[in-house]
């Protein structure tokens, strides 16, 4: 009997925080994403810029803790990066599964009656939870405006840009983490001399899109039928049309474009007639024809010379983008699922392991501990370990501490980890449960 190809483990939603005092204020919407600003580059960081074993290992180093205490967080950082690894792999299962009807490079058959094909809302199903998957990674959605304005902005190629997303049924760009880049340019203000600029950039940048099914024949290699995705690294905010289809970014000629252009043209005429009546009145008899003619072209050579210099800056863009997406792409289609899914059980792990560690060795100072008290002492040592300013995601932290058991809060708020030896074994018995196995029951004998 055909199985049902999406029947398996719910991917989860992305999770909302709970309307705590601290949470209220803050302006986030449905998926528990802050709201952009007006320009991203004012939104604070999320996610956590370390890599889980040199996080684990500060916490062990951490001078506090006891030879035993110290081999007992090492066991607890293993049981939970196995717990979490499990479960994300079946959410990594489902979504590839979701994504495998709109795969544009999967090299596998079809088999009759048992492969997903694509249905008129599949593409929905996948885009929902990988977003779901993007947020767990601590990315956020960027605006369209903001991707417009960052496209209208200057850059060092002198073009403009306008871009065209009616071509796209879906177009949806995430990013994660700040980064500075540098480019190196020629222009007015360096006297031409080869300079450095630096902008202001995204460390992860992630875009999914669909064509509409009217555009995909204006190119050989676009196809409405699959999503396209993409990951990248390293994009200045004013670099982003780079990392965007060609088909809905255009090079407009700017005024000044059309001015060198057109100046000489419109001036042309003019001067013709001006030498003209000069040669035939004999002002200018002693002068060959060939060297007038040239005269004459000289003009017109202006105007194509500047219409050509626009065109050799349209090449510069292509070979600019072409060289971008040769070093700075690090993923494409299913390949981003994998980077995904990847990246998000990373940050579950670092803030459930923050967040257990600064209960369990911090709870019995002075004073109740709250999901405020506990946010602040993690923002500020992340803040003296990586001199970043970022925001930890407590409530996230907490909802998974309050699932797997291992914390509890009370009636006002107050924080309580359970002991190490107890979290151990709680979390050994959510590993064995992932793997019990419950027999059928024998059919009753007949009588």
């Amino acid at each position: 009997m055909p199985i049902d190809p999406f029947d398996l483990p719910r991917f989860p939603a992305p999770m909302t925080r709970p309307a705590t005092p601290e949470s209220q204020s803050d302006p986030t919407n449905a998926n528990g994403c802050t709201a952009e600003p007006a320009h991203d580059s004012d939104a604070q960081e999320r996610s956590i810029p370390i890599r889980p074993g040199d996080l684990t290992r500060l916490l062990m180093g951490q001078p506090d803790l006891s030879p035993t205490e110290r081999t007992h967080f090492g066991q607890f950082a293993k049981l939970l990066d196995a717990v979490f690894h499990h479960e994300f792999h079946s959410w990594l299962v489902e979504l590839k599964e979701r994504y495998a009807p709109f795969d544009p490079d999967t090299d596998c058959v079809d088999l009759n009656g048992f492969t997903a094909l694509p249905t008129d809302f599949g593409d929905e199903k996948f885009l929902k939870p990988f977003e779901a998957a993007l947020i767990r990674a601590n990315y956020r959605r960027l605006k369209l405006e903001v991707i417009e304005d960052a496209i209208a902005a200057p850059n060092e190629k002198g073009l403009t840009y306008v871009p065209d997303f009616t071509l796209f049924e879906h177009m949806d760009v995430y990013v994660r983490g700040s980064t500075k880049v540098s480019r190196f340019v020629r222009n007015f203000q360096s006297k031409f001399r080869k300079s450095e600029v630096v902008y202001d950039g995204y460390a992860r940048f992630v875009v999914a899109l669909k064509f509409k099914p009217e555009f995909a024949d204006r190119d050989s290699y676009v196809r409405a039928d699959v999503i396209y995705l993409r990951l990248f690294k390293d994009v200045p905010y004013v670099d982003m049309e780079m990392h965007l289809p060609e088909q809905g970014i255009k090079v407009k000629m700017r005024m000044i474009d059309k001015a060198q252009v057109a100046s000489p043209l419109v001036a042309f005429p003019a001067t013709m007639a001006l030498k003209a009546v000069g040669f035939f009145v004999g002002a200018m008899s002693a002068m060959p024809r060939l060297t007038l003619g040239t005269l004459l072209m000289a003009p017109v050579s202006a105007g194509i010379n500047s219409f050509f210099g626009f065109k050799r800056a349209q090449r510069r863009h292509l070979l600019t983008m072409i060289r971008h997406l040769y070093y700075l792409t690090l993923a494409n289609n299913a390949s981003v699922i994998e980077c995904i899914i990847g990246a998000a059980e990373e940050e579950e792990y670092k803030e459930a392991l923050l967040a257990y560690y600064a209960l369990w060795r911090k709870s019995s100072d002075e004073g109740p501990w709250n999901s405020a008290r506990l946010d602040d002492w993690i923002e500020h040592f992340l803040q003296t370990h990586t001199g970043l300013d970022l925001d930890f995601e407590v409530q996230d932290a907490l909802h998974k501490l309050f699932r797997l058991g291992i914390v509890q809060a009370d009636n006002q708020g107050r924080l309580t980890a359970a002991p190490i030896e107890q979290v151990l074994a709680i979390l050994d018995g959510h590993w064995d449960d992932f793997f019990r196995y419950a027999p059928a029951a024998s059919p009753a004998a007949p009588e």
